[in-house]
């Protein structure tokens, strides 16, 4: 059984799916002027790059909910739509002087992110009588891996500075904590489903993990050829592979979860 969502919120989806695919166009290919001219705050090659990783990885749970617009995967997306939302409006609410309120993006970024959490939690408790999909044997990996997701993400909101201190490029305490959502998402989702659920949440976690880290090593690498010599990257420094593997690791995980044989 793998009933229908209901029709507006997968139009909402979709509508999300319009706005994060132009964020992450804008943010990844176009860093400079995108975060110079165009987003909602002003933030700088190597951090705007990393927002762009963020809703590139952001964008395949959405395309997943929208496109099949069934229950599995859509109680995952849900629940990982309600997460990342919920972070990031904590984050904007108590800086409001970080955003650029002279620019469209910037109406348009809290607008969305006052009403996704709030629409996230009326569809989950609308849909609450729904399934959660049969009980699996319970994976400690996927436990392990939502563990280790979610302490750094919790490190990320409470100490930001600290908890970055070893990336290889300079993080204020704002975008820290704006990034905790990219790792307290997965954590939800990694628990969510280790020990029930079906293929199609696999996929769409794996998916979004491969998806992130592929993104998070490329952008990196190319940012790294465009800005000045001062500020490249150390490759020797053993902060910047503990950064690599930070984000590196969770996609191995999510490979892992893509080649598990299809469930119905």
């Amino acid at each position: 059984m793998n009933p229908r969502v209901p029709t507006f919120l997968r139009s909402v989806t979709w509508l999300e799916c319009g706005v994060v695919a132009s964020a992450a166009t804008l943010l990844f290919l176009f860093p400079r002027r995108g975060g110079q001219e165009v987003w909602a705050w002003v933030t700088p090659p190597f951090n705007a790059r990393y927002v762009g990783t963020i809703y590139l990885g952001a964008l395949v749970p959405l395309l997943a909910l929208a496109a099949r617009g069934r229950w599995f995967p859509g109680r995952l997306v849900l629940w990982m739509i309600l997460v990342f939302t919920t972070a990031i409006m904590v984050v904007m609410l108590a800086s409001p002087g970080r955003f650029e309120w002279e620019r469209p993006a910037t109406w348009v970024f809290w607008a969305l992110y006052l009403f996704l959490p709030v629409n996230s939690v009326v569809y989950l408790w609308r849909l609450r009588g729904l399934p959660a999909g049969e009980r699996r044997g319970a994976r400690p990996a996927l436990v392990a891996l939502g563990l280790l997701l979610g302490l750094y993400g919790l490190a990320l909101l409470v100490a930001p500075e600290r908890a970055t201190e070893f990336w290889p490029w300079s993080v204020d305490a704002f975008h820290a904590r704006i990034y905790a959502a990219t790792f307290l998402t997965p954590a939800v989702g990694a628990w969510l489903i280790h020990d029930r659920g079906g293929g199609a949440e696999d996929r769409t976690l794996g998916a979004t993990l491969v998806v992130f880290a592929v993104a998070a090593v490329l952008g990196v690498l190319v940012t790294d050829a465009s800005v000045p010599a001062a500020a490249r990257v150390d490759y020797g420094d053993a902060g910047t592979w503990a950064f690599f593997a930070l984000n590196v690791g969770p996609g191995l995980a999510g490979a892992v979860l893509l080649a598990r044989p299809r469930t119905p």
